[in-house]
């Protein structure tokens, strides 16, 4: 059976996978800043733990993959700009190996196992470290020509001169506010303390600076989902990633923040659903990817 994995800046989470099904799920944190033979070969261990004999891999990461396999920048975790991901993994395990973008992947999972089944057009949005996308339409996965269909997290929603900037370079995206970061650094504003490590933490304080962390999740997401759903009428969210249980904190933003902004009101009221395979999803994906790609 095919190992999937699934890894962004926080961690590297594995598992063999049999349909919708994990047998010795493991996670183990992600040292980004080591470099990429290291991470690689963090992966690598893994999957010789799980099963040295395994026939295929899938690897769903915190980027894109050209046609080629050389990755794009991934701007959570540095150093892997042109680096062929499946190529360095292969040489390293053996086996073939399927990689593509870690919200493409937990989409790909949702549409054989989750949501898909009543939902033919949804958007999966993936609340983690940075903020991912993946595009399902009429039943099909949408990569896009250059493999960047669902890139959400980098939609502009503040085009001023103190726009807050993005790991990706740029000024004003999605990310920059509803990613870790911006919420953290949201949580040290409001409170006037240092922010916790991670935005699962700040759920758990349950205090004001909680408070204006959702809003601000909420609104930033509100935001970028009107225009993407003023263009694309889905039938509905799927929310995934270590923030999506707190969905409840936050969906009164979002729904402002689109009622606001949608070209009419039907755009506004899509239902919003967490996922149905939670945090596994980008795992199940993943193994799919070596069939799903051919």
């Amino acid at each position: 059976m095919p190992i999937g994995i699934d890894w962004g800046g926080t961690s590297i989470k594995a598992a063999i996978v049999d349909g919708a099904n994990l047998r010795g799920f493991t996670r183990v944190d992600t040292d980004a800043k080591a470099g990429p033979a290291a991470v690689l070969d963090a992966i690598a261990a893994l999957v010789r733990v799980l099963d040295p004999r395994t026939d295929a891999v899938g690897v769903a990461i915190p980027g894109e993959v050209r046609d080629d396999g050389r990755c794009w920048k991934l701007p959570n975790v540095p150093g892997f700009e042109d680096v062929n991901i499946g190529d360095e993994l292969h040489a390293r395990l053996g086996v073939p190996v399927g990689v593509d973008n870690d919200a493409i992947a937990a989409a790909l999972a949702e549409r054989l196992y989750g949501h898909g089944n009543s939902y033919k057009s949804f958007l999966l949005v993936t609340l983690g470290t940075g903020i991912g996308g993946g595009v399902v339409l009429d039943g099909n996965v949408r990569r896009g020509h250059g493999g960047f269909g669902g890139e959400i997290g980098h939609v502009m929603i503040d085009s001023t001169d103190d726009a807050w900037p993005c790991g990706c370079g740029r000024r004003g995206c999605m990310e920059a506010y509803a990613g870790q970061a911006g919420l953290l650094r949201r949580y040290a504003e409001a409170t006037g303390k240092p922010a916790p490590s991670r935005v699962k933490e700040v759920a758990q304080a349950g205090d004001a600076g909680t408070e204006a962390v959702w809003k601000q999740l909420g609104h930033a997401l509100g935001t970028g989902l009107a225009s993407i759903n003023n263009v694309l009428d889905l039938d509905a969210i799927v929310f995934t990633g270590g923030v999506a249980h707190s969905l409840p904190g936050f969906e009164p933003h979002i729904r402002e923040a689109l009622r606001a902004r949608a070209f009419a009101p039907p755009l506004a009221e899509l239902p919003f659903v967490t996922s149905k395979l939670g945090e596994h999803a980008g795992v199940i994906g993943a193994a799919h990817l070596p069939v799903a790609k051919g």
